[in-house]
């Protein structure tokens, strides 16, 4: 691909820094000083007159006669550079504009001072190019407004809006903050398998591989639920996963084959304590990311987040919404008649929970805004949770909804009767026999560690992608997805 003119004078410019005996990409820097740390000594520094180094990229270049003014970046903000040809001589002056471009990184070291404005900068005495950058900054290269181009080059968009940026310091602010209420209350940090050899612990279609030293088949994990789970069997108490996901589903503005999401259970808790428990986690969180609990802006909504939020069994939330009492169609053909009346498809491979799935996300959640969590879901739709004692037919399991029609933080008092979890998997089994590629898979080998004896618990997941977009107020996960999975060009 022939060159463009920028980049054609950007290789003259390399050149001549290699003719005059300069290593335009050096292995290190003799820096004395972050921009932090030269930020918050600068008065101090500016007082005491010592030279400093310090080093970054620079944004701009502005040429007044004999006087040059720089900003230089780095990760804690701007500093202006002032190059005085009358202090530098006529030939380091000259050379610096006939090798340095916008974008370059380089180490100055001067005496700062503060300008009649009051900007805080910094006299350059000597300069080096530390890495020559051979294409044009974002700001010539369209503004870096496509969005495609702003995914697919995720570094250029990182640098050309600030903003960006912001999103991903408040999506690590929401890791550690987890992490650390998590750590506060008891749990230990775990790592688990991502290549399974029963991708289990979800309804979701994995991707597939194989380990070519021992001949088999493996799948990259679409939840860590499972082997957590074995900890519990193992002694430990409260266990959690910051744990990396896949699934071979569909991409659209809230969904992504990889994610991140957060898995902890904990012994001895039922399902009502772990909704108090995720309720203030939340808050924790929220106010961490800089935000009120009680007004948290996302896609022109005002949220509430403050305790207690309105909760809403799964049978009376359809029935609000729809008039439509589930209990009275216990079967799969006649549910699935009443979904076809709604309005909502049905795949002849669809099961039983997978069509009042479909009906709950068809006619209810889209139409809540406020967080609520709505409980008490149908025992077909997961395998993995608790029976009501109270009622069978149904399983202690909730999810929180917001935002007109989001979803987030799934939990449940998990299932420790290892018969049950035996019978389930076999009606899952057989839903994938009949071709519902989103059925679990049987994990027999957890069925046998749970028969060594598991205590009650209860388990969460809280998805770390769509919590980041609603923190930050984004309209599509991709933009809170640092290298978001594209089709290739």
């Amino acid at each position: 691909m022939p060159l463009t003119e920028e980049e054609r004078i950007r290789r003259i410019r390399l050149d001549k820094l290699r003719e005059a005996g300069v290593d335009p990409y050096p292995a290190s820097s003799h820096r004395t000083h972050t921009g932090e740390q030269f930020f918050s000594a600068y008065e101090q520094i500016e007082k005491s007159g010592e030279q400093v180094v310090v080093t970054g990229r620079i944004r701009t270049i502005r040429k007044h006669g004999g006087l040059t003014f720089v900003h230089l970046e780095d990760g804690s903000g701007r500093l202006q550079l002032v190059l005085k040809r009358d202090h530098l001589g006529e030939n380091v002056y000259t050379f610096f504009h006939d090798t340095m471009d916008i974008g370059d990184f380089v180490e100055v070291a001067g005496k700062p001072f503060t300008t009649q404005k009051g900007e805080r900068s910094l006299a350059v005495d000597i300069y080096q190019v530390l890495s020559k950058a051979l294409l044009p900054m974002p700001e010539k290269w369209h503004g870096l407004s496509d969005v495609e181009t702003r995914y697919r080059r995720r570094y250029l968009d990182l640098l050309a809006n600030e903003s960006v940026r912001h999103i991903f310091h408040v999506r690590a602010v929401i890791l550690t903050t987890i992490r650390t209420y998590l750590n506060e209350h008891g749990f230990l940090e775990v790592e688990t398998p991502v290549l399974q050899t029963v991708p289990g612990g979800a309804n979701a279609k994995p991707f597939e591989t194989h380990h070519d030293a021992l001949d088999i088949d493996m799948y990259l994990r679409i939840a860590p639920e499972l082997y957590l789970k074995r900890l519990l069997v193992g002694g430990y108490e409260r266990v959690y996963e910051v744990a990396r996901c896949f699934r071979n589903e569909g991409i659209d503005h809230m969904h992504n084959p990889e994610f991140t999401q957060v898995e902890g259970y904990a012994a001895y808790l039922n399902y009502e304590k772990l909704m108090d428990f995720l309720e203030g986690m939340m808050q924790e969180i929220i106010r961490a990311a800089g935000l009120n609990p009680a007004t948290v802006p996302y896609k022109g909504y005002t949220l509430n987040f403050s305790s207690p939020w309105p909760r809403l069994t799964f049978r009376d939330a359809i029935l609000q919404y729809t008039h439509i009492d589930i209990r009275a169609y216990p079967d799969r053909e006649s549910i699935a008649k009443v979904a076809m009346k709604l309005g909502v498809p049905v795949e002849t491979s669809a099961s039983y929970g997978t069509i009042l799935d479909q009906i709950y996300k068809h006619t209810v959640r889209p139409v809540i805004i406020q967080p609520t969590y709505i409980y008490d879901y149908p025992a077909a739709i997961s395998p993995l949770a608790k029976r009501k004692v109270s009622d069978p037919g149904v399983i202690e399991m909730f999810q929180m909804v917001y935002g007109g029609g989001e979803e987030n933080i799934k939990a449940f008092s998990e299932l420790n009767d290892p018969l049950d979890q035996e019978a389930r998997f076999r009606e899952q089994d057989a839903a994938r026999e009949q071709g519902d590629e989103e059925a679990q898979f049987g994990d027999y080998e957890y069925v046998e560690a749970m028969k060594h004896g598991m205590p009650p618990n209860a388990g969460f997941g809280i998805g770390i992608d769509r919590l980041t977009a609603l923190l930050t107020d984004s309209p599509n996960l991709k933009e809170v997805i640092l290298f978001p999975t594209m089709r290739p060009l």
